[in-house]
């Protein structure tokens, strides 16, 4: 298989812009609602509010776990944050 040079300038940028596991770390947040999708959702909004506040970006996907409460749900959300 040959690579072209554009090929290596974009593996190379592609390698460079994610960043590195030192400058990430997780946050969490906790939503309670009626459903579990109301839960879920403050459970999101909460979490990319911390992640907002201390000036760090949203990396990945929010992950949720869910068990039921006194009314309705509660959820948590952990993403991490990078600079």
């Amino acid at each position: 298989m040959k690579c072209s040079a554009a090929m290596a300038c974009v593996l190379i940028i592609a390698a460079t812009s994610t960043a590195s596991a030192a400058d990430c770390k997780p946050f969490g947040g906790v939503g309670n609602g009626v459903t579990e999708g109301i839960a879920k959702f403050m459970a999101d909004a909460a979490v990319k509010n911390i992640i907002e506040n201390k000036g760090l970006k949203p990396t990945g996907e929010i992950k949720h776990s869910c068990k039921s409460a006194m009314l309705g749900s509660e959820c948590s959300a952990r993403q991490m944050g990078c600079k």
